[in-house]
């Protein structure tokens, strides 16, 4: 088994072979936008909005491959996520990546979703809030990786996320179509997060001591390293995606 510092070093030899001045892009940098509905004026739904909101409930819990592993088929052939610095991904490599990562396997988090609504401008699209919790229950293994920190080194403490804010877009079958996450909030949070200013998995990495490999992941060459590999490497021993292949991605995406 390898310690913290072993993985310390791997990564901070993955940095010094990128390059020796890169620029690490802020978390909190805005990702670029996409219109998944170009209109201003409200929208006609084609679920209702109980439906629209129960169906985010079920997808946040239990759907999306961080709390529950990966429901592919909860998923749309054009699905596509993006966050602020992960994605675009496309269905099967989003499902792969969350895979990989192994989060609903070492973890038993709570999403403590809440503030649930439907946006009146997105079709069948909606928005609420996250604020994870729990604790780590296996060793927590990220394949293609050198990746395996016992549970002790993640029940130290309590995990507590931050506030993050979700958007989820569903097709007229009900099946996610679109997902995006922002920027964790560094401030109002009920109590001190034990992840840092971070949310989602690089929070995960800054709560049981990884913070280089949060820091790493920010790192937008570090990033096109890990594509890079994952495109040489048998799947098997591949590390997780951060971007899908440009002529990968459903022709509806646009980036802006």
């Amino acid at each position: 088994q390898l310690s913290n510092m072993t993985i310390s070093s791997f990564i901070k030899c993955l940095l010094l072979a990128v390059v020796a001045t890169t620029e690490v892009q802020s978390f909190f940098t805005i990702a670029p936008t996409t219109a998944t509905n170009a209109n201003t004026a409200a929208v006609k739904n084609t679920l209702s909005d109980k439906q629209i909101i129960e169906l985010a409930k079920d997808y946040v819990t239990n759907k999306n491959g961080f709390y529950k592993p990966i429901d592919a088929d909860a998923h749309a052939e054009d699905f596509v996520f993006r966050g602020g610095v992960v994605g675009p991904l496309n269905k099967a490599d989003y499902a792969k990546t969350m895979t990989k990562l192994g989060i609903a396997e070492a973890f038993d988090l709570d999403p403590n979703a809440f503030g649930f609504c439907v946006d009146p401008q997105v079709k069948n699209t909606a928005r609420f809030y996250v604020r994870y919790t729990g604790r780590q229950v296996k060793n927590w293994k990220v394949a293609g990786t050198p990746f395996d920190i016992p549970p002790e080194e993640g029940n130290k403490r309590p995990i507590v996320g931050p506030t993050e804010s979700f958007c989820v877009q569903f097709n007229d079958e009900g099946k996610a179509r679109f997902l995006t996450i922002s920027a964790p909030m560094a401030f109002g949070n009920p109590e001190q997060p034990s992840t840092g200013q971070l949310g989602a998995v690089l929070g995960l990495f800054n709560h049981v001591g990884l913070e280089v490999a949060a820091e790493s992941a920010l790192n937008s060459n570090v990033r096109r390293l890990g594509n890079a590999a994952a495109d040489l490497l048998p799947d098997e021993v591949s590390p997780p995606r951060t971007s899908s292949k440009k002529e990968n991605l459903p022709t509806w995406w646009k980036e802006h």
